[in-house]
């Protein structure tokens, strides 16, 4: 008999949907795109909260949420930015294809950013369907992202050190990394 999963154990999701097969993921969304407010998953009750509210004049712009059973170096799973042209909405779980990650440092620990977008679907083009690697983004969209995630970051008293965008292969290799130490945490 298959295991049921509760939809607040966010920790039973596998990191795959098709187990590792491709460079699809899947994405928990704790905040929307257009949101002047930070969400986070509060994992000792299951359930997506209001972190804190971004500096003034600042909205994400996309969607963000994490990766689950990863745990990154700063002791939570390892975040993402999921590029679509409209939002979702918060505890949204959703198939990622996966483009790279932007790496940064946040007062001395690494703390990437993955970076996803839509799967391709049929005949509704989405202006993501071109981008295989992170490298395709235009550059203006990358360096806006970069901007976003350094600046909000700083505007909270965190010292960031932006290292730059890496191609979808590394990014996989640190999922790889992130679920080994999760799965270590586990035992």
């Amino acid at each position: 008999m298959k295991k049921k999963i509760n939809a607040t154990h966010y920790e039973d999701i596998p990191t795959f949907p098709n187990k590792g097969k491709d460079l699809v993921v899947h994405a928990i969304i704790e905040t929307v795109k257009d949101s002047p407010s930070k969400y986070a998953l509060k994992s000792n009750y299951g359930i997506i909260a209001f972190r804190e509210p971004l500096a003034k004049g600042l909205e994400w712009p996309y969607d963000y949420g994490f990766i689950p059973q990863t745990l990154a170096d700063d002791g939570d799973p390892l975040d993402l930015l999921y590029l679509s042209e409209y939002g979702t909405f918060s505890g949204c779980l959703i198939e990622t294809r996966l483009l790279g990650s932007i790496k940064l440092k946040k007062n001395g620990v690494e703390n990437d950013r993955l970076v996803g977008a839509p799967l391709r679907v049929g005949d509704c083009k989405q202006p993501t369907d071109d981008y295989d690697d992170i490298s395709d983004l235009p550059r203006r969209e990358l360096d806006a992202i970069c901007k976003f995630l350094t600046e909000y970051s700083e505007r909270q008293g965190n010292v960031i050190e932006l290292i730059g965008p890496v191609q979808a292969d590394a990014a996989l290799k640190s999922i790889m990394a992130a679920r080994k130490k999760y799965k270590k945490s586990q035992k």
